[in-house]
């Protein structure tokens, strides 16, 4: 569900929670998806890898349609010293995983003449462009800028934290039970069948106690936690006593893949219930088999005794006659 080599929030937790980036859920007049850096005075303690481990994370983000039109990335350098621009912008160009539309740097007004012939020099494969916070508001509707840049786009960076966390355990969770129902319908769906009566025994036993091992699948738990998730999404009930959740146009693309997985945990559980009984109802059938073929071994045993004794005493009988 999530397109970043296998990075996850807990990965770039201590760097993600300094907030040195992050995507609001917000969309430029083309749909877009933004990636904001907001002001701040220390950008050159930042390493680079940690850098680029936080923007290749912050890229997949967004859903992949949503990528595919190309990321606004907004860095807000009020406050901040000029030099560490270009880095910066060189990470984006090295390290970022999707395309780039258009970097819109902010500095503040009596800035742009002194230093814009200094900036021209740089080559970079995306459009930059320099603007106020008041020319951001031409080119990026208000309603998809947080506050900090005089928009409505209602973000809080701790909730999206938490709400990201807390989806990507349930993805983990719910994935690895998928793939464990999904081993047991393999051994489910075995074809052979024990040749004698003890073979028989040994599989009802071992089939008993895979029923448990269904019976035991947390498929229930992890359903309250999606639904959870859902209404937090939805903005039904809020996120930690909050009415909405933030960068909400983001989290609602996952709606659709946490419904499927739920009702394909659901789906599979039963699925498996069903191949149990069918595999028991055979296993018994074969039991009573093997049992009817052991006796019927026994019996024909007995009956070669008792003719072997019947030849033996007619013999004794035609010699001493």
């Amino acid at each position: 569900s999530f397109r970043n080599d296998g990075l996850k929030a807990s990965d770039v937790l201590p760097i993600l929670k300094e907030k040195v980036a992050f995507v609001s859920g917000g969309r430029d007049k083309r749909g877009g998806p933004i990636l904001t850096f907001p002001a701040r005075s220390n950008h050159d303690r930042i390493r680079q890898e940690d850098l680029r481990k936080l923007v290749t994370y912050l890229a997949s983000v967004p859903s992949e349609d949503v990528c595919k039109r190309g990321f606004t990335v907004i860095i807000d350098m009020r406050g901040s010293k000029w030099d560490l621009i270009k880095p910066l912008l060189k990470t984006l160009q090295e390290a970022f995983p999707a395309e780039i539309h258009v970097a819109l740097i902010i500095k503040p007004d009596n800035f742009w003449q002194k230093q814009k012939t200094n900036f021209g020099s740089s080559k970079f494969i995306f459009e930059t462009s320099m603007v106020s916070v008041e020319g951001l508001t031409k080119l990026v509707d208000p309603s998809q800028l947080t506050e900090e840049f005089d928009g409505s786009l209602d973000y809080n960076h701790e909730e999206w934290i938490e709400l990201r966390l807390s989806l990507e355990e349930f993805f983990n969770s719910a994935v690895h039970l998928l793939s464990r129902l999904e081993d047991l319908q393999e051994m489910l769906a075995r074809k052979e069948f024990p040749v004698d009566v003890e073979g028989s025994r040994r599989l009802i036993d071992e089939h008993t106690q895979l029923k448990k091992k269904v019976l035991k699948a947390p498929v229930e738990e992890l359903d309250r936690e999606g639904q959870r998730l859902l209404q937090c999404i939805r903005c039904s009930d809020g996120f930690s006593g909050r009415n909405c959740i933030p960068g909400s146009a983001d989290f609602q693309s996952l709606v659709p893949k946490i419904t499927s997985l739920l009702d394909k945990l659901h789906s599979t559980r039963q699925h498996l219930h069903q191949m149990w009984h069918v595999r028991k109802l055979k296993l018994d059938q074969c039991f009573q088999l093997r049992l009817f073929e052991q006796d019927a071994e026994k019996n024909m045993v007995h009956s070669l005794l008792i003719s072997q004794a019947q030849i033996t005493t007619l013999f004794a009988a035609l010699f001493h006659s």
